[in-house]
């Protein structure tokens, strides 16, 4: 009898437990920024996995994100210039609002030698947007900043002269993240009939 109530013991929690890790994560809370700052997710999906693209906050290196991973950023308030650099560089101008978290996506696409980076500001209002940011908390792998000590001068001079270039030509190709596309949570979004 004990041998039966030892294999019933045993059935339960193997059931139990299937039970519980098959059940479906629709609901994910994200981190929020310190009173008074601003929070970038930074998400890296698309092609060429293997290979980093670089990020920056004007002439300041965040760090390199490669394969299904997202980056948070903490900062100030207010005006950047978001870029990220592979065989090309993209580039995004915020302007984020104290307590609010972004979520800007770097996208591979299929460069002439390597995977290039596209900078895509997410607008949590679009379901795709709500769906990548969701797949990617749920199943990536998160990095958060720390502060960088290579030497990025000569790349961060380059990506800089680029942008100056793009402003003085009034160049579609810089994006803009809208100051109300915050972020609540990266929970499974529902299509709306």
């Amino acid at each position: 009898m004990k041998f039966l109530n030892k294999i019933l013991i045993i059935f339960a929690v193997a059931f139990g437990t299937s039970l519980m890790f098959s059940q479906k994560v629709t609901t994910q809370e994200i981190q929020k920024p310190s009173e008074g700052k601003s929070l970038v997710y930074f998400l890296r999906t698309g092609a060429g996995s293997l290979l980093n693209f670089r990020i920056y906050d004007n002439d300041k290196f965040l760090g390199a994100l490669s394969g299904f991973k997202y980056m948070v950023y903490e900062c100030e308030p207010g005006k950047h210039m978001f870029w990220a650099a592979s065989e090309n560089r993209d580039y995004v101008e915020a302007d984020l609002e104290p307590n609010g978290v972004y979520v800007i996506n770097a996208e591979g696409q299929m460069g002439a030698f390597i995977a290039s980076v596209g900078l895509i500001p997410l607008n949590p209002n679009e379901f795709r947007d709500k769906r990548t940011f969701y797949q990617v908390v749920k199943m990536g792998k998160r990095q958060d900043y720390t502060p960088q000590t290579a030497d990025k001068t000569e790349n961060i001079q380059k990506g800089l002269e680029r942008y100056k270039d793009l402003k003085a030509n009034k160049a579609a190709k810089i994006k803009f993240l809208d100051p109300s596309w915050k972020f609540e949570n990266a929970d499974k979004p529902e299509k709306t009939k």
